[in-house]
């Protein structure tokens, strides 16, 4: 790693002139390994390394262990705390083992004897080299960081943007499928009416009835699907009414618990909770071959956890590192994007459950506007 050809920018902890002087003689005999000029400045104390430090950029520190006012550990202190990846070199006159592992602990690069003074040049090259090294890995891990932040907040604006649409996709279907349903509904009954009881196309008639029956009753089922208007009525109102369709639909035993009969909740995490159950049932019908469902909903003081756990076939969970796995690393993404965390547990043979856990701050003014609207559509509708 080449290191700059700009003056290396030293700061000194030292009470004696003549061994900052010898220092500094070495360190420019030494001016090839280092492969650039020093330009040092000398400190006594805590107060002077700060107004070193307020002045300008310091590359590394080397400081004294033993000053009349101050030590090692105190300049280390001083230097990570201003710049947590600032090289320091602790010097003494004498080292024992305990001393030395105590400065390295402490967050020293290195601890040399002044009686071995020579290996400070090669020592600071090392050092400079390492915090550079710590830096990058410092900023790459931030800006990992940044990025998983912005795909969370990016997650969490898509998941919004298609609730937003399947609710307004539920009020098209409600309001203008449901209402032609309906209207065509009367129509056959006034025509039947009008044909009277004889007439050879009352049984056609019959059977469009049950066909409409069958559209109505489907529409009905894509509107829950879409935007449940059960689910203004409270979170585990909408658990209980889910599970109530699941065990129709399939005839799979669901058993539901809930530590709490009304749950204050955010719009978004509401809805995700909800969604979770509802990506985990869809999945048990499809794969699971289960007799048996646990639904049970835990709400903590700061979090609210939603189980759902199967007696079914299970699968080996390293699938998931390879394929999407039926929904459920969109079920984990989910859950990041809520700043929650959410875990699938599963063995071939012995069952499947999934763990999904978010943190329950109260609804920001925007989420109880929303909020109101929807209540004021579902009772609207």
């Amino acid at each position: 790693m080449a290191l700059s050809a700009a003056p290396l920018s030293l700061l000194v902890v030292e009470d004696s002139e003549l061994d900052f002087d010898l220092l500094l003689a070495i360190l420019q005999r030494d001016h090839d390994n280092l492969g650039r000029p020093v330009r040092a400045t000398r400190v006594e104390d805590e107060a002077g390394m700060r107004e070193v430090f307020a002045r300008g950029r310091i590359d590394a520190v080397v400081t004294d262990h033993n000053l009349p006012r101050f030590d090692s550990f105190a300049a280390l202190k001083v230097a990570k705390g201003l710049d947590a990846d600032m090289p320091v070199i602790v010097l003494s006159g004498e080292m024992s083992e305990e001393l030395a592992v105590a400065g390295l602990h402490a967050g020293a690069d290195d601890f040399i004897l002044k009686s071995r003074m020579f290996r400070l040049g090669p020592a600071l090259k090392r050092s400079l080299q390492s915090a550079e090294t710590r830096r990058d890995r410092r900023a790459k891990a931030l800006a990992l960081a940044e990025n998983e932040a912005r795909l969370r907040e990016l997650t969490h604006n898509l998941e919004r943007v298609r609730e937003e649409e399947r609710r307004i996709l539920a009020r098209e279907v409600h309001d203008d499928i449901g209402t032609t349903l309906t209207a065509l509904k009367f129509e056959l009954a006034r025509l039947a009416k009008d044909l009277g009881g004889t007439s050879l196309a009352v049984p056609r008639i019959a059977a469009m009835n049950d066909l409409l029956a069958h559209a109505v009753a489907a529409s009905h089922r894509i509107q829950h699907d879409l935007r449940p208007p059960v689910l203004d009525a409270g979170l585990v109102a909408a658990l209980e009414w889910l599970a109530k369709g699941f065990i129709e639909r399939t005839g799979v035993a669901v058993q539901f618990e809930a530590n709490r009969d009304e749950v204050p909740l955010a719009a978004d995490r509401a809805t995700a909770l909800y969604r979770v159950a509802q990506e985990a049932l869809a999945n048990v019908a499809k794969y699971a071959q289960a007799r048996r469902v646990s639904l049970q909903l835990f709400v903590a003081a700061d979090e609210i956890t939603l189980e759902i756990a199967d007696d079914g076939i299970g699968f080996d969970p390293r699938m998931l590192e390879a394929t999407p796995g039926f929904g459920l690393r969109g079920i984990v993404e989910r859950a990041r994007a809520l700043d929650g965390w959410a875990e699938v547990l599963s063995t071939p043979g012995r069952g499947t459950t999934i763990m999904f856990s978010v943190p329950t701050p109260g609804a920001t003014p925007a989420e109880e506007a929303i909020a109101q609207q929807q209540r004021a559509w579902a009772d609207a509708s």
